[in-house]
């Protein structure tokens, strides 16, 4: 469970970087040029809920999320982490940011596959 320490950065690690790992790659295949918008917007209006299990629920509706196993734990911390309000609040209004953390993390990725490649 988190603590006092959650911050923004964690909600991105944690929450919004296993959700678009669990995007159903057919999806963003399909979607390819319009995928992250796709995914900001949906984080934004799912946000404008009460908590965020509900938040959770609104997000797969929109976009086809299968949580993927080692990501679960992660989600779930700050999802029963207590604080939904502070990371509703963020989720709304510091979606792009947070959405951008995830693109870095992602970047970072693709480039340690492609060193691990060549």
């Amino acid at each position: 469970m988190i603590k006092k320490d959650l911050t923004e950065e964690i909600v991105a690690h944690k929450l919004l970087w296993g959700l678009w790992r669990s995007i159903e790659e057919s999806y963003k295949e399909k979607y390819f040029l319009e995928i992250w918008g796709h995914f900001e917007n949906a984080i934004r209006a799912a946000a404008y809920t009460e908590s965020l299990k509900k938040f959770l629920s609104i997000i797969r509706q929109r976009i086809p999320i299968t949580i993927l196993q080692k990501y679960n734990a992660d989600i779930l911390d700050v999802v029963e982490s207590g604080e939904d309000d502070q990371v509703l609040d963020w989720l709304r209004a510091d979606t792009t940011y947070l959405v951008m953390v995830c693109r870095v993390m992602n970047q970072e990725r693709k480039q340690e596959l492609k060193e691990i490649k060549t």
